[in-house]
């Protein structure tokens, strides 16, 4: 019996010890998920969870997340300065990913202007450069909207010759 209950002991010893479980993702990180989920309200819950623990990260996030869903109850009624506001705050939350709700407005106010300037460059260059200067106006950096631009520019210096 005393062989059984030492040999037990040294089957346990050298037994590999079991690892706690890994962390799951911070506060910060869940609100993000939420935020690409496009539960902006979730997302505002777990960073106010995470202030106390997580001030450096959270801080930021929270102001940047009760900017973003302030303008988020207003997509309809947006300017220019308002939608690349809106879009700035997407990229600061989410620097590699759009949020399901930004997609939307990204889809009215770059997205389907840029379509309707393609299909206009044929025959109407001055309302298709309109067109790509309001999607500039709103995404400054958009490389589809500066080929396109270029292109009708350089296109109706062409036929003005």
């Amino acid at each position: 019996m005393l062989r059984a209950l030492l040999l037990g002991l040294v089957v346990m010893q050298a037994a590999p010890k079991a690892k706690p479980p890994a962390a799951g993702p911070t506060a910060a990180e869940t609100a993000k998920l939420y935020f690409l989920a496009g539960d902006v309200v979730k997302a505002q819950e777990w960073v106010r969870r995470g202030l106390s623990r997580e001030p450096k990260t959270c801080g930021p996030l929270h102001k940047a997340l009760a900017e973003y869903a302030f303008l988020a109850n207003h997509l309809d009624e947006f300017d220019a300065d308002q939608a690349k506001s809106f879009f700035d705050l997407d990229r600061q939350i989410s620097p590699t990913v759009r949020s399901q709700l930004t997609d939307k407005a990204w889809a009215r106010y770059v997205t389907r202007p840029l379509e309707l300037a393609r299909s206009r460059s044929h025959g109407d260059v001055p309302g298709a450069l309109g067109l790509v200067d309001r999607v500039l106006a709103v995404d400054p950096q958009n490389a589809e909207a500066l080929a396109l631009k270029a292109s009708l520019t350089t296109a109706s210096r062409d036929a003005g010759r």
